[in-house]
């Protein structure tokens, strides 16, 4: 028993080591590219939920890079649901972000989505699956400079389970990206494996420890990104007076 508790420890601390290590390669010109890294993503939000049908969420959220050491990147995010039925919903959002360029500060950035999910329930199951169009681009340089509109497609599929009598949620998610600009042919060119575990304290919002692993594909030199992330959401319901 001590021998496997102590073969456990070693395993833990071995992965830990993995997914925070930096990995690079040399490409053909002689520069390093970096192939591997681990990011921490920290976000907090609230939830307005006007009707059974209508949510709006307005989130803060900062991402930390090269082994969770330095800011890549921080954003607002304002997002829009509505479900008009059980089995679907839409949605839509527009992010404003700030992107780390080292040396040269911080540029802006923003980005608009759109969504449709279908969605339903297999006793204590429930499936998403969530088709996302999106656009970004960089704030204050045209295409003169070389700056073109990045449009991309995502597809993900994700399920839930409800765990009896307890407030815990796990999930686990699986999501392609497909992106492409101007000159350049659409291509899916990224993966993203999600594992998370929420908890629900009811009136005071939902808590969400996730993990993910990103990795590109059909590149030259594809990197893979350990993540490790944690969210917060408080909710307010708003109820409709009832008419006398």
């Amino acid at each position: 028993m001590a021998r496997l508790r102590k073969g456990g420890i070693l395993f833990f601390l071995g992965m830990l080591v993995w997914i925070t290590n930096i990995q690079t390669s040399t490409a053909q010109n002689g520069t390093n590219v970096v192939v591997s890294d681990f990011e921490s993503w920290i976000s907090a939000g609230i939830r307005l939920k006007v009707h059974k049908k209508w949510t709006f969420e307005l989130s803060e959220e900062i991402r930390l890079e090269k082994k969770s050491t330095q800011i890549d990147q921080f954003f607002t995010n304002l997002a829009i649901g509505y479900e008009p039925f059980k089995f679907i919903e839409f949605g839509a959002a527009f992010r404003f972000s700030q992107y780390n360029e080292e040396e040269d500060g911080y540029s802006p950035h923003y980005r608009i989505n759109v969504d449709v999910a279908f969605k339903h329930k297999l006793k204590r199951f429930s499936f998403n699956y969530r088709l996302r169009y999106q656009f970004k681009n960089e704030l204050g340089v045209t295409s003169v400079d070389g700056d073109y509109l990045k449009h991309g497609f995502r597809i993900r599929a994700k399920a839930k389970y409800n765990i009896k009598k307890i407030p815990l949620e796990p999930s686990f998610a699986v999501e392609m990206f497909n992106s492409y600009e101007k000159y350049t042919l659409p291509t899916f060119n990224k993966l993203r494996f999600t594992a998370a575990l929420a908890y629900d304290f009811k009136k005071y919002g939902k808590l969400r420890l996730f993990y993910s692993l990103e990795q590109e594909v059909f590149d030259a030199y594809p990197k893979t990104t350990s993540i490790v992330g944690l969210g917060y959401v408080y909710t307010i319901k708003v109820k409709n007076k009832k008419k006398k």
